[in-house]
């Protein structure tokens, strides 16, 4: 028999906020006018790590359904701050998304008439997508099995180290100084692994 408390929590706290964002996505992304007067300026690789990163979020997702619904082992407080870090990365891929707007793309690419983005979490952070993406597995890890918590985490800041860095390289060779600028005056968490020089990029 489900524990109604337990599968409301799920739905309610887990669900709904990551329906929220899909939402959002559809929104700010999908059914935006302005996102097919873009035309691709350069392509340097397809969705294959986007569709990684959602073969690991969906393997947390169904993780933490059942630990929540299916068994009926107390939460522990690590699982409390796994679900904040959750809802953090939920919060952050939706402005981001509002402020990315027609530019965002699941794939390496830049359109033609790309622009920096620099308002929004995009003020201070580069790569804020990629970064709630990561808080999203890394919170929702908490709920799964060791060995799929360490798969998926380890997974997701993999492809986050390879994706911006990749994405700075991309963005400074078609936009030039004006990314330069951007890259040198924000920060990412990449930067904590490799030290940030405007010759790195």
């Amino acid at each position: 028999m489900l524990d109604l408390a337990r599968t409301s929590f799920y739905v309610g706290l887990i669900l709904v906020p990551y329906g929220l964002e899909q939402l959002c996505y559809r929104r700010y992304i999908s059914r935006n006018p302005a996102r097919t007067a873009h035309r691709p300026a350069a392509v340097l690789g397809g969705y294959g790590l986007a569709y990684l990163w959602d073969a690991a979020h969906l393997a947390v997702l169904i993780a933490a359904g059942w630990r929540l619904i299916a068994t009926t082992h107390p939460l522990t407080l690590w699982q409390g701050l796994g679900w904040a870090l959750f809802l953090a990365g939920v919060a952050l891929r939706i402005w981001a998304l509002r402020e990315l707007g027609p530019f965002y793309s699941a794939s390496l690419l830049v359109y033609d008439d790309h622009r920096v983005v620099s308002s929004g979490p995009y003020r201070r952070v580069r790569h804020p997508l990629h970064l709630g993406t990561t808080a999203q597995i890394g919170g929702l890890a908490f709920f799964a099995p060791a060995w799929l918590a360490v798969a998926a985490a380890g997974l997701s800041i993999a492809l986050t180290i390879y994706r911006n860095r990749a994405e700075d390289r991309l963005l400074l060779a078609h936009l030039g100084d004006a990314y330069r600028r951007y890259y040198l005056a924000t920060w990412d968490p990449v930067d904590l692994l490799f030290r940030k020089r405007s010759g790195d990029i």
